[in-house]
């Protein structure tokens, strides 16, 4: 366990260190929220309504930022094969690391979750409601973004591929994470809260399925 925790802060360090951390996936977040209403007008009822279903697509955007990088400096310089080898085992290391490294770049999303519903004009209850969806849906994001980054792996430019995989993958979580601003819009909490715990049940299966997948995709890299 204290082997695990320690790879866990060191990749939440690295993080911190090469790239910036949380900015650059809360940069990203904020400059598109306040691109958004350039595109699609300012008319403050259309903008309320396609709120969350704006952050959650934000949202996937940023968590796709870093997954890119996430293993492949590791199967550069040889850090993967030592995982590999580590009694520990791959499944935990790759369940570790990637929570590491996400929950260090991107705790700032469900808050600017917040901040961008209300700047949409969604009421304060909803936006909160909203930002709750995606602190639930951010551990799912996490795991998915980790998989396909271990797929893209050494893989030139692989930032296209992973997208296109990891986008169909992420949408059922968003879905649910959007849901819970529009059931606060229709005045609904009990359906907000309901989708909340879907959210959060969707995450825990990913919690429990893609270290499995993703250390299978590592041992496919390193081979």
């Amino acid at each position: 366990m204290r082997d695990l925790v320690a790879i866990a802060t060191r990749e939440a360090r690295l993080a911190w260190a090469g790239g910036g951390g949380a900015a650059g996936p809360a940069a990203f977040f904020l400059s598109a929220l306040t691109l958004a209403p350039l595109a699609m007008g300012a008319d403050p009822q259309f903008l309320s309504q396609a709120g969350p279903g704006i952050m959650a697509f934000l949202a996937l955007l940023s968590v796709l930022q870093s997954a890119e990088r996430l293993h492949g400096e590791d199967l550069s310089d040889g850090t993967l094969d030592l995982y590999a080898l580590a009694p520990s085992g791959l499944v935990a290391i790759s369940l570790a690391k990637t929570l590491g490294h996400g929950f260090a770049t991107l705790w700032p999303l469900p808050f600017i979750g917040i901040l961008g519903g209300i700047m949409f004009g969604v009421p304060v209850m909803a936006a909160l409601l909203l930002g709750l969806g995606l602190l639930a849906a951010l551990p799912g994001l996490v795991m998915i973004a980790g998989f396909t980054g271990a797929l893209g792996a050494g893989i030139k430019r692989a930032g296209f591929l992973i997208a296109l995989i990891a986008a169909p993958l992420m949408v059922p979580i968003l879905v649910f994470a959007a849901g819970t601003g529009r059931a606060a819009l229709d005045n609904n909490p009990d359906q907000a809260f309901a989708t909340v715990m879907v959210t959060a049940a969707l995450s825990l299966g990913s919690l429990a399925l893609f270290p499995f997948a993703m250390a299978a995709a590592l041992r496919a890299r390193i081979s």
